[in-house]
């Protein structure tokens, strides 16, 4: 795995292996991830988006649950697996509030034979500084 920031010309390798779903595939098993703040914007700020100016911060991952049926405009899946991954990022918040630990949740329905056909990003915040938001990505189409 490598990522590749905006600024950069090339792809830079990861330090070290980056699992997006790990085995055994059974309720418990966990791993980390860096993830960044893709839904948290400043209100009055440039760059608006956090992940623009704040460094990764480390997403901790939990197989929650296997056996699940899961619907989507693409079809209904069943032996599912529901990941669910939780972190959190400090930023200053407001003068009132200060800074504050904002949470960072995801959570992702993996299928078999097909992969990521689900995922609900939670990034809430609401101050004078801040907005958060959430975002659903289902699969559409499946061939």
């Amino acid at each position: 795995m490598a990522s590749r920031h905006e600024t950069e010309a090339e792809p830079e390798p990861d330090p070290q292996p980056r699992y997006v779903l790990k085995a055994p595939f059974t309720p418990g098993t966990q791993w980390q991830a860096p993830t960044t703040a893709y839904l948290l914007q400043r209100r009055n700020e440039f760059p608006r988006e956090i992940r623009h100016s704040h460094p990764s911060v480390t997403m901790s991952y939990r197989i929650e649950a296997t056996g699940l049926r899961v619907q989507t405009p693409a079809g209904d899946f069943d032996g599912c697996l529901r990941v669910q991954g939780t972190a959190t990022v400090r930023l200053f918040a407001d003068p009132t509030a200060g800074w504050k630990d904002l949470p960072l949740t995801t959570t992702e329905w993996y299928c078999p034979g097909v992969g990521l056909v689900k995922l609900e990003r939670d990034e809430p915040a609401s101050s004078a500084f801040l907005s958060g938001g959430r975002l659903t990505m289902e699969l559409s189409a499946w061939q």
